[in-house]
Formats: structure tokens, C-alpha cells, sequence
């Protein structure tokens, strides 16, 4: 008895953590970090001061909450990719690198790029949470990808820490540059999200199975 209780207890917490966390993304979205206060947050949630300090310790704590837990997702949606057995290595790299467009240029938690940037040089507990809960993940995932791909014969033998950079730096760069200039009414025009995907994915698949022009 005591044992469902206590879950129940778990699952109540949790469930009130996700919803301050989804509450608090769009605040810092809205206001930027420095623009958004513990007050503020409790407002918005419903809840006291005493209530969000008992779940989250502090405002960088908060923040690096909403960035892991809004990936969290994104990378659950990776795993499944990688253990799909219907899918050729090819195939499981490009559905991947789609996912990760999705997750971090087009989702909520993606457009905290620039936020990412500027609050882990202050709290480096952020840049740890970040590194440790999402970029790690994902290279070991994709990682997972090129592995499979090289032993099948799908992709030539490449540098991996060149292969983790060609793939992952083009979308961090696009994700701050569509944030930067957000205000522009022609923002498509230069940061063409779907032209520069499939080019991405297009170029990094070439560049594996050794078809990329030469020159």
C-alpha cells in the first residue's frame, strides 16, 4: 500500500515538474533568461515561490531542466531509428538527421539555442547538462549509425570526429542563425530551412558512400 502511494506521490511530482518546465520554456522564449524570475515562473504555473524552489533548486537548474527535458523526446525518437531492423544504414542516417532538424531548428527547446549559448558561459552546470544529456546521446547514437553502415559496406571508412562535426555543426549553426535574425520578414530567403536540409543530408550521405564529386 505504502509502495502505490508513493508512486502515485512520483508520478504527481513529475507530472507538475513537466508541466513548470513546459510553462518555463516559453517564458525564456519570450523573456530570455535574465528576462524571466523564479517569481515570474510561479506566477505562470500557479504555484508559490517555496513550491518551484522544492522542485527545482535554482534558476539555472530550471533552465537546464527545460533544455534536457525538451530533447528528451528527440532522443527517444533517435533510439528508435537506430534499433529499426527494416531500415538500411542509409536510410536510418537520413530519417536520423531529419530528427534532428526537427528537434533542434524547429521545436520549442531548439529555438533556445542562443540561450544555450549565453547562460552556460555563466552556469557551467547547464553547458554539463546539455553535453552530458544531448550532445553525448546523439553522437553515440548516430555514432551507432555509422558503425552499422561501415560493417554492411553502406559507408566508406571516414574520420568519426570529422563525421560528428559535418553533421551536428550545420544545424547548430542554423539553429542560431534562424533565432538571430527571427525578426526578418525574408528569413526564409536566407536561412531556407528545407532547401538546406535536404542539401545537408543529400552531401553527408554522398560524402559516406563515396559519390561525393571530386575537386
Amino acid at each position: 500500500m505504502h509502495g502505490s502511494i508513493a508512486g502515485m506521490e512520483d508520478s504527481k511530482t513529475t507530472d507538475r515538474k513537466i508541466e513548470i518546465i513546459e510553462a518555463t520554456t516559453e517564458l525564456f522564449l519570450e523573456n530570455g533568461f535574465s528576462g524571466t524570475s523564479m517569481s515570474a515562473v510561479a506566477k505562470a504555473c500557479g504555484i508559490t515561490k517555496a513550491t518551484l524552489y522544492h522542485h527545482f533548486p535554482g534558476k539555472d537548474d530550471l533552465f537546464a531542466a527545460c533544455v534536457t527535458n525538451g530533447y528528451a523526446a528527440a532522443q527517444d525518437d533517435l533510439k528508435c531509428v537506430v534499433a529499426r531492423k527494416d531500415l538500411s544504414a542509409t536510410e536510418k542516417l537520413d530519417q536520423a538527421m531529419q530528427r534532428l532538424y526537427e528537434s533542434s531548428v524547429s521545436s520549442p527547446v531548439g529555438r533556445m539555442s542562443p540561450l544555450i549559448a549565453e547562460v552556460s558561459r555563466t552556469f557551467p552546470t547547464v553547458a554539463r547538462a546539455f553535453h552530458q544529456d544531448y550532445i553525448v546521446p546523439q553522437r553515440a547514437l548516430s555514432g551507432q549509425i555509422l558503425d552499422e553502415g561501415q560493417q554492411k559496406g553502406e559507408f566508406q571508412e571516414v574520420d568519426r570526429d570529422l563525421f560528428f562535426h559535418l553533421v551536428f555543426g550545420p544545424i547548430v549553426t542554423l539553429s542560431l542563425s534562424r533565432e538571430m535574425f527571427a525578426t526578418f520578414d525574408d528569413l526564409d530567403r536566407h536561412f531556407p530551412l528545407a532547401q538546406l536540409n535536404d542539401g545537408h543530408r543529400a552531401m553527408i550521405l554522398s560524402w559516406l558512400q563515396g559519390t561525393a564529386p571530386q575537386g
